[in-house]
């Protein structure tokens, strides 16, 4: 087996010098972008080899060529060898930061943690080491400007199973364990989220109430906001009409309209949600089910593509010893993979 080390301007140059040296049969091992040590030019090193037993290589190519398949499928391996090694050089003309070895490091970090790829060159291009990172992350952020307990209330919407009711109750708990008043209002009229809003009440030891359309929630609200926090659960559906049909009628209401979004959905799910509704008609979104999330990439994607503020995080089921509210600044934290404070 004979293995040499070709360099040159291109890809495509050292491809012409290894086939005019090795000829067509030559196999590419390794392909990598370099820079000289002096002149700081860049230059692509290949390193191919070729056996230089002529019985070893005739034994091998009628293996290879005793079925048509075998051979066709050695053809399509080579082809994309050579296609990925023209990609790879691309890629590293069009995104030079790529070049560094550090900044390569921190990309396949994000990759891994599932931020979006192009997102993950912007973040790169002004980051060098992980708390440069940080600082790039902190700054594509939204934050809402008042911690959700400042806020005179919310309407929250969201797919159904997304976990609104379940939010309802967590933000009302730590409502209630600072002394403040709370209602619930629910414009869900199924049984079963009748009977939820009224458990979560008797534990909560506020008031609920059921209203029926829009007009009656308006007068409920206009006759109680000042008095107490406001905490309004809809009925979900895949088109999340109800912002649509609310959205004039809240404009004035000094309530914060919360797209709910389930921190364990993919990426593509999540943009046909904000892709689909009326997101003018949401202040800000929230995520939940934080602790069923592979990784946390998403958070950070959907922060940015939906251009809207993160007022907070949730974790943990309805009742658990572990379900908790964290502010919006622990995505950072657990995009890097630090660790969250409530």
């Amino acid at each position: 087996m004979k293995i040499k080390k070709f360099q040159g301007k291109s890809f495509k140059e050292v491809l012409e010098i290894v086939k005019n040296e090795m000829g067509p049969d030559a196999v590419i091992l390794s392909t990598s972008s370099k820079k000289e040590p002096f002149s700081n030019n860049s230059y692509v090193e290949v390193t191919a080899a070729i056996d230089d037993s002529e019985a070893f290589y005739q034994d091998s190519l009628n293996s290879r060529l005793t079925t048509g398949v075998d051979h066709e499928v050695f053809k399509e391996i080579e082809r994309l060898k050579i296609e990925v090694s023209l990609l790879r050089e691309s890629i590293t003309k069009l995104f030079p930061c790529l070049n560094d070895i550090s900044k390569r490091g921190l990309y396949n970090f994000l990759i891994k943690n599932n931020v979006e790829p192009y997102l993950a060159l912007m973040l790169i291009e002004r980051a060098n080491d992980m708390n440069e990172l940080r600082t790039a992350i902190e700054k594509d952020l939204k934050i809402c400007q008042n911690n959700f307990d400042e806020e005179k209330g919310f309407v929250f919407y969201g797919l159904p199973g997304v976990g609104k009711t379940t939010t309802i109750y967590k933000i009302g708990k730590i409502l209630r364990t600072n002394n403040q008043k709370i209602m619930l209002l629910s414009l869900d009229s199924r049984i079963s989220s009748v009977a939820y809003i009224k458990e979560l009440a008797l534990k909560l030891k506020c008031e609920a109430k059921f209203v029926k359309d829009s007009k009656e929630l308006y007068k409920v609200m206009h006759k109680e906001i000042d008095r107490k926090k406001i905490l309004i659960d809809t009925a979900g559906d895949a088109n999340i009409s109800i912002a649509r049909q609310l959205k004039n009628l809240l404009k004035d209401m000094p309530v914060k309209k919360c797209l709910v979004m389930d921190a364990s959905m993919s990426l593509g799910s999540s943009i046909r949600v904000l892709t689909t509704m009326d997101t003018a008609s949401v202040d800000c979104i929230s995520f939940s089910k934080i602790d069923l999330a592979q990784t946390y990439g998403n958070l950070y994607n959907l922060s940015v593509l939906s251009g809207k503020p993160v007022s907070f995080i949730t974790s943990g089921a309805y009742e658990h010893p572990e379900a908790r509210v964290f502010p919006p600044e622990t995505i950072t934290n657990l995009v890097i993979g630090g660790a969250s404070e409530n």
